[in-house]
């Protein structure tokens, strides 16, 4: 029995593409729960990891925070509706002003059906559900969006809710979700003595400008576009972070806003005076940044040298030599994928190359097994000539002769070990696991 699951922090509808002057199947940027749609971006991945391990341990408490716009309810959505019977949701969004329409909506999300005049005693009334479904072996759920702003009153009915117990063992899990001020909410001495201080936090950020490009050009491909680098030039990524910060909610506003107004004035593809008039529209300008700064974006990735090509060895299959061709360029398993592996130890969006204007960066996707570049786990690293990639069971070597070298230290790379569910490096100790950037010493020229 799991009630609707509403809208939570979902951004502004999209603005539909007139006249679909661009071919597409779909609006690329529209709210979706479609799995096609999904960007994994790595610290949405880590979120849902962190909530499922909430859900699924001892843990009666979890808490994600973020500002308003990076994604909480999307996660939320695609993890409700990923669960099984074991699982009863009650999935609250609104702010109450008193406590009996939030324990009200509570009892309408766990499948009651009560009046607003009824006269139940509401709390007592949810104990008994929790115990009965505890004695049942299931698992109750309470969702909560924005106790920061709720009422103080509404608070106290959260915080006694979540001391019922049933042969000693506290019976609800509350997932809260708010932005960063909730962690002033949750470390008042009432709350932390009755939620437990140590409750595990996640703070979920926004994108950089690297999952910015990866962000749009996965959009614009799931929507049917033949070339997302042409339609959307990877050139105007860095305006696009700088006026949105990295939030999914503004990049889809914005976006959609671009192909508009390109659409409109009969253009194939968006260009910057479209993006610009988009970006005043929707009164961005003052995040913008100036057009020197653009110019200069422009001229280094006109510069760059198209002529890398990566080598791909599989046991069994003879080797498959693949050119570096636009702005970006996807590995994974599924059809989409201009890399295309297939294996089940090679994820569908597995792993980005992205031509940032100097260097061919790539990027893991949030893949469950990873990236091993020359015999070390990478999240983000600015290739090099003869790098040995790892990707499944697929060796893949780029070849770049006019790569620009990266001076040490590398700030470019991110060498990331044992996240959870993350398998250890080649040659590393899960107990003494670290996250290092950069290198310390001089391998990269050797």
């Amino acid at each position: 029995m799991t009630g609707d699951i509403p809208t939570l922090d979902v951004p502004d509808p999209a603005i539909p593409v007139a006249n679909n002057p661009f071919d597409l199947a779909t609006n690329p940027f529209a709210d979706t729960l479609d799995d096609a749609f999904f960007f994994p971006a790595e610290q949405h991945v880590r979120a849902l990891d962190f909530i499922g391990q909430a859900l699924w341990t001892r843990s009666r408490l979890a808490v994600v925070t973020a500002d308003s716009g990076c994604g909480k309810s999307l996660l939320i959505r695609r993890l409700v509706r990923d669960l099984d019977e074991r699982v009863v949701v009650a999935a609250v969004s609104r702010t109450h002003h008193h406590p009996r329409e939030f324990l009200l909506d509570i009892l309408r999300q766990f499948g009651f059906a009560l009046e607003d005049e009824d006269k139940t005693d509401r709390r007592r009334l949810i104990e008994r559900f929790l115990r009965h479904q505890a004695s049942m072996g299931r698992i109750c759920l309470l969702i909560v969006e924005n106790v920061q702003v709720a009422h103080p009153l509404v608070v106290e009915e959260l915080r006694l809710l979540a001391t019922i117990e049933a042969e000693g063992a506290r019976v609800l899990k509350i997932l809260m979700l708010g932005c960063p001020a909730l962690n002033h909410v949750l470390d008042s001495p009432r709350m932390a003595e009755s939620l437990m201080s140590v409750a595990p936090r996640f703070a979920l950020t926004p994108m950089s400008e690297d999952q910015v490009g990866a962000y749009v050009a996965h959009r614009l491909r799931a929507a049917g576009a033949a070339n997302p680098d042409v339609l959307m030039p990877h050139t105007l990524m860095q305006q696009i972070h700088a006026c949105t910060g990295g939030v999914p909610a503004t990049i889809n506003r914005l976006c959609s806003r671009a192909l508009v107004c390109a659409g409109e004035e009969g253009l194939q593809t968006v260009t910057t005076s479209a993006l610009d008039r988009a970006i005043h529209e929707l009164d961005l300008q003052g995040r913008a940044l100036p057009a020197i700064l653009q110019t200069e974006a422009n001229a280094g990735a006109r510069a760059w040298n198209p002529d890398g090509r990566l080598l791909i060895s599989m046991q069994g299959l003879p080797d498959k030599e693949i050119a570096l061709a636009g702005g970006r360029i996807l590995i994974g398993r599924g059809e989409e994928a201009d890399v295309r592996i297939d294996s089940v130890f090679v994820s569908r969006y597995h792993a980005l190359i992205v031509r940032d204007g100097r260097h061919d960066l790539m990027l893991d996707l949030g893949s469950t097994n990873g990236l091993v570049v020359n015999s070390r786990r990478v999240l983000r690293r600015a290739l090099q000539h003869r790098d040995m990639i790892q990707v499944g069971p697929a060796k893949v070597t780029y070849f770049n002769t006019k790569a620009e070298p990266v001076i040490l230290p590398d700030p470019g790379e991110t060498i990331s070990f044992a996240r959870p569910g993350f398998p250890v490096a080649a040659g590393g100790d899960a107990d003494n696991a670290v996250l290092a950037f950069g290198r310390p010493d001089g391998s990269a020229n050797r």
